[in-house]
């Protein structure tokens, strides 16, 4: 397998130019090679595999070239044939790292990036092409926009699951980052006033009124780091 990105399948273009520049969106067709279209910054983290380490849990060091991939929110790494692959047993990682920065792994969500420290909290983000629906042939080369989900051929979601896409319908995908606490057993959830309050049981009080004096808004990352950075007084 010389490439992961065989699974796909689609041609992709670009929707609009988005007015925010890190949530741009693509329309995707069956029957192309997306390499051809997307950019690599736009599929990568990175612009090029970097050298990185995989951490095991019983002390073993792995390493190889390696970059995180949006299509799949994990991390995919290039063996010694030149294949570019995802990680398996992921389970008994405790952690990747490439250049600086700092990966975990949780079920369900893939490889989650450190991106900022905050006493006992880590602060994590996860960014992926969001499946956001498709657009139907209307004929005559035109689409027409529809959220129904009951007409796919072969599009693999987030969760590595095979949906289903005819072949004149086009997806629309978008670039979306979802942001998580870890805890101090390295446990991530996602990041909302639930989350923080479970993680700071004894100033309940006082981080509901930071929260509602300070407009706090968890899928914003700047109101996250401002929130964190006050836990970390307390």
């Amino acid at each position: 397998m010389k490439n992961l990105f065989v699974i796909f399948l689609f041609f992709v273009a670009p929707l609009y130019t988005s007015a925010q520049i890190n949530n741009p969106v693509f329309r995707v067709k069956n029957g192309g090679d997306i390499r051809t279209v997307i950019t690599v910054r736009d599929r990568y983290l990175y612009d090029g595999f970097q050298d990185g380490k995989v951490y095991f849990r019983n002390g073993k060091v792995s390493a190889a070239r390696m970059n995180y991939s949006f299509f799949h929110s994990e991390i995919q790494f290039i063996n010694p044939n030149n294949d570019t692959l995802l990680l398996n047993d992921n389970e008994y990682i405790s952690k990747i790292v490439i250049d600086k920065d700092v990966f975990y792994f949780e079920k369900k969500q893939g490889h989650i990036q450190n991106i900022g420290e905050y006493g006992k909290v880590i602060l994590g983000r996860k960014q992926k092409l969001l499946f956001m629906g498709n657009e139907k042939h209307a004929g005559y080369d035109e689409y027409s926009s529809t959220s129904a989900v009951s007409s796919y051929t072969h599009f693999t979601n987030r969760n590595g699951e095979m949906q289903a896409l005819k072949s004149d319908d086009k997806l629309i995908l978008r670039k979306k980052s979802d942001y998580f606490l870890i805890d101090q057993n390295l446990r991530p959830n996602f990041a909302n006033r639930v989350s923080l309050l479970k993680i700071y049981p004894d100033h309940k009080r006082t981080l509901n009124n930071f929260l509602r004096e300070n407009q706090i808004n968890f899928l914003v990352e700047k109101d996250l780091i401002k929130v964190l950075e006050f836990c970390r007084s307390l």
